[in-house]
């Protein structure tokens, strides 16, 4: 008889043993109602304003956790497929190659939200009066300011990790224009795809608060030197935190600050295998 007893998601000992509970109630977790209507600023429109899961259910959650799979999931696959990254053919091997530093990830435009579908890391976003929206993330960590007011991009903007974005409004959606990203700024799209941009790369981010507990936001990605054809995320679902004791944490990876760090990493790695 094997040393251990398999537990459903319902907290069910297999064998007919009494029900045992589940640390963290995740076995109760569920997808989360609309809520209502999306709460709207003075000027009429939608507040993207709280605390967002990479979920649809309204907490922090991983996928080792006992959870039904519509509660994690960002998009159902079979409803709105994702295609793959369709590359150039020949591209330049510098585009696909390794990160040199290690497994912690890179903050900046797109992949701090897309590879949530992975780190389940939340966003903050706070909107403000006079056009302006600030996003953040818990991990990696990142700040940046957005401006929704529709002004155009600088002329000649300086290559940074969040690039140059501005803002307008359609309808309800906000669509967010990003150019001007740093060619260091590794793209992960949680979708098993990650590579290194040209200086042409466009960035198009659509976010929709389509009630009180739940947002879409989906990524469109151009880079006429890199892919044979943009890319289009799914609409990925977020949802609004649910415990009002939530609170902000810090997640702070340090370990690819040098090369020689990752390489004592392998090295004491390859000694305990």
């Amino acid at each position: 008889m094997p040393a251990f007893a398999q537990v459903n998601t319902h907290g069910a000992q297999s064998g007919g043993k009494p029900p045992v509970p589940i640390v963290g109630g995740f076995d109760k977790v569920k997808v989360l109602p609309p809520g209502g209507p999306a709460p709207r600023t003075a000027d009429g429109h939608p507040d993207l304003t709280g605390r967002w899961y990479p979920n649809p259910s309204g907490r922090m959650l991983q996928f080792a956790y006992p959870l039904e799979e519509a509660t994690i999931r960002q998009f159902d696959p079979k409803v709105t497929p994702e295609e793959n990254v369709s590359f150039k053919p020949g591209i330049d091997a510098k585009y696909r190659k390794p990160a040199p530093y290690g497994e912690c990830d890179q903050a900046g435009v797109p992949s701090a939200a897309l590879e949530q579908i992975s780190q389940h890391a939340p966003m903050e976003l706070i909107s403000l009066p006079g056009g302006k929206l600030w996003q953040m993330f818990e991990y990696p960590m990142d700040v940046r300011l957005i401006h929704t007011d529709g002004r155009p991009h600088l002329k000649d903007p300086d290559p940074t990790f969040n690039g140059d974005s501005t803002a307008h409004w359609e309808g309800d959606t906000l669509v967010i224009d990003v150019i001007g990203i740093d060619e260091r700024m590794r793209v992960i799209t949680g979708a098993g795809a990650g590579w290194w941009p040209s200086d042409k790369m466009h960035v198009v981010e659509r976010l929709t608060r389509t009630s009180k507990n739940l947002l879409t936001y989906q990524i469109t990605i151009e880079d006429p030197v890199v892919l044979a054809k943009p890319w289009k995320s799914a609409p990925r679902a977020w949802s609004l935190a649910q415990d009002p004791n939530d609170y902000w944490t810090e997640v702070f990876c340090t370990l690819n600050e040098e090369p020689s760090e990752i390489q004592k990493q392998n090295a004491a790695r390859a000694k305990d295998k």
